[in-house]
Order: structure tokens, then C-alpha cells, then sequence
């Protein structure tokens, strides 16, 4: 019985660093790239109806897709997809500051910003560089 309380112990720690390990995990990376588009949609939409608070949410929400996008990269030393993540997070975050103020001329100029960042330019040729199709529209990452 003595001999088996250590062992216990130490399984009891591995499942316990398991658990809280797993609690940290980021979620997939498909997943955060396939919100990006649909939530810029929102945001054009509502900067067009001059929505400031809606705006406001979609710039918001896209800040956090792009700083989840900046902390994925961000390990892999891939100094261009980081650079373009941080600019979108930037010009994002500016978005949400006029909308919020209903200062939808500057919102859209700062969506402008977004929109040449993440356009077919850097978007387009980070997806190039930085993804492989191995058929059936099944990509995997190259750092």
C-alpha cells in the first residue's frame, strides 16, 4: 500500500497537467480563418447601413480572430503572416473606435486598411506560402 501511494500521486498530477494543458489549447485554425470572412462581411454591411454599434461588434470581434491569427503565428517565427495579422488587428481595433464614436467615415477608412491587408495581395500569398493543398480541399500549414 505505501508503495502504491506515490504511483497514485504522480498519475493523479499527470491527469491534473492533462486536463489544465488541454484547458489552454487555442481552438483550430481553420476555424479561426473561416469566421474572418463572414464577420468582414457584417462589417461592411453595417459600416454601409451606418450601423456604428453592430460595426463596432464586428470590428471587435474581428480584432480577436486576428490576435488569435497573430498568436498562432507568432511561434512559428513567420514574420510575414505576423505582420499581417498585427496590421489587421490594428486597423480592426480602429475600426471599432470610430464605430463605437458613430464615426463611420473614418471606420470605413481604417476598413479600407483591413481590406488592403487581408486582400487577394497578402491574404492571397500568405495562404500560398503558408498552406498546402493535399486534395480535396484538405490544407496544412507550412511555417
Amino acid at each position: 500500500m505505501n508503495r502504491q501511494f506515490p504511483l497514485i500521486i504522480i498519475v493523479i498530477a499527470g491527469v491534473f497537467a492533462a486536463g489544465l494543458a488541454s484547458a489552454q489549447q487555442h481552438r483550430p485554425y481553420n476555424q479561426i480563418m473561416k469566421d474572418i470572412g463572414p464577420t468582414f462581411a457584417s462589417l461592411k454591411k453595417n459600416l454601409d447601413e451606418n450601423s456604428g454599434a453592430a460595426a463596432a461588434e464586428d470590428a471587435a470581434k474581428l480584432e480577436k480572430l486576428f490576435t488569435e491569427t497573430e498568436a498562432f503565428w507568432a511561434p512559428l517565427n513567420t514574420g510575414d503572416a505576423v505582420g499581417y495579422a498585427k496590421s489587421a488587428r490594428e486597423a480592426s481595433a480602429a475600426v471599432g473606435a470610430a464605430a463605437k464614436n458613430n464615426d463611420i467615415k473614418a471606420a470605413l477608412a481604417s476598413y479600407t486598411a483591413i481590406q488592403k491587408n487581408c486582400g487577394q495581395k497578402n491574404c492571397g500569398n500568405c495562404h500560398l506560402a503558408h498552406r498546402e493543398d493535399t486534395g480535396n480541399n484538405i490544407y496544412i500549414i507550412r511555417p
